[in-house]
């Protein structure tokens, strides 16, 4: 597997996250917080973390999933996992 740059992972978790909450990824930035400002509840945090095993060919533990809190701790997440 080719090395994923940090910013190419931010770019697609941003779109990621946009595309499953129905809204544009410029609306977005990694210092936001899942439930308080962008309204993230467990179905919406399983199908983004599902779609980003997908297109990183990872696979996410769920229950540290749910206890994320910010976009960044996604991000940080699926790099963590990709190196």
């Amino acid at each position: 597997m080719e090395t994923i740059t940090r910013k190419k992972i931010e770019q697609t978790c941003l779109e990621t996250i946009a595309k499953e909450m129905g809204l544009n990824s410029s609306e977005l930035n990694t210092d936001m917080n899942l439930r308080d400002d962008l309204d993230i509840v467990s179905l919406d945090a399983m199908n983004i973390i599902m779609s980003l095993e997908d297109e990183f060919e990872i696979e996410a533990d769920i229950e540290t999933v749910l206890e994320m809190q910010k976009v960044s701790d996604i991000i940080d997440y699926v790099y963590d996992r990709t190196k």
